[in-house]
């Protein structure tokens, strides 16, 4: 049945960006560029094909951090012999369920950094997340990640999306283009979420196996869009967690002083990595599934 629910008060919402029309507005363009330049929604060495016998149940899939559930749609479109669910800590941007299409079954609000609800335990196929960075507290992945997998069945894959930070780069259309603020805040981008690299590592230590991680760098010509959407986000950041104090200040004038710079021909890359892993029997033992998860 389809729903939209909450799992009541108390859910603590540690995200910083806007979710305003121009925040969805950005996600949803966002989304765009990321499957062109991932090239997929799903990892392809995730199996999604139909069942092949009729008493076999559909393929479950949720989407964390669903935001606009412009992925959970796309994803439904493609896959319709799938059932899917979308999570957020707050469903402020998301459209009506009404108007998803129909194995889109519900929207639940949900805090990654809590247990998920022992009905959603060991339902799901596939689990994928995208963009948490922002959201990772302390450096460490592995908390989310224990979460997260409480959702998967035995077999079940975990895919997680995220922005290798720390590898961002410079791209410039000419060897002389200025580009003083773009490397200073280059500096500072390396020393950010080193966590990211290491997320395959980091899903094994939790149990997870057969853990791979890819990397992908955007098409050049998808270089300045990206760094649009990256100066919108900082923007949003200024306005919103940051708003009203010196540092917020300080990244509005990063900002106009670095989409200056682009002007002239530059802009700063940010490597998107795709990490997946397997959950088995043991590994779901490990954070408190049982030998029987719930299946549909």
């Amino acid at each position: 049945m389809a729903e939209v629910s909450s799992e009541g008060p108390g859910l603590t919402d540690c995200y910083s960006l806007g979710r305003d029309y121009a925040a969805a507005t950005r996600l949803n363009g966002q989304y765009y560029m990321w499957k062109e330049t991932l090239g997929f929604d799903v990892h392809p060495d995730i199996p999604t094909a139909p069942s092949e016998t009729p008493d076999q149940p559909p393929i479950q899939i949720a989407d964390v951090a669903c935001g606009t559930a412009i992925w959970l749609r796309c994803v439904a479109q493609n896959l319709h012999h799938a059932r899917l669910d979308g999570f957020d800590i707050s469903l402020a941007q998301c459209p009506p369920l009404q108007w998803l299409p129909q194995n889109i079954r519900s929207l639940r609000e949900w805090d990654l950094y809590q247990e998920p609800p022992m009905e959603l335990r060991g339902r799901y196929d596939v689990v994928h997340a995208r963009l948490l960075f922002v959201v990772v507290r302390d450096g460490d992945p592995r908390p989310v990640i224990r979460n997260m997998m409480m959702l998967l069945k035995p077999g079940g894959y975990l895919q997680w999306d995220e922005l290798d930070v720390a590898h961002s780069f410079i791209l410039k259309v000419k060897e002389d283009v200025p580009t003083i603020k773009m490397e200073e805040t280059l500096q500072m981008l390396s020393q950010a979420g080193r966590w990211v690299a290491k997320l395959a590592e980091a899903m094994e230590q939790c149990g997870l196996v057969d853990a791979r991680i890819s990397s992908f760098v955007e098409k050049t010509e998808l270089a300045k869009a990206f760094f649009d959407i990256n100066l919108t986000k900082d923007m949003e950041t200024s306005e919103t967690k940051l708003r009203g104090t010196a540092d917020g200040e300080a990244l509005q004038r990063s900002v106009k002083l670095m989409h200056a710079e682009s002007e002239k021909g530059a802009v700063i890359c940010t490597p998107k990595v795709v990490c997946i892993a397997r959950a088995s029997e043991q590994s779901l033992q490990r954070v408190g599934n049982g030998p029987n998860p719930v299946a549909e």
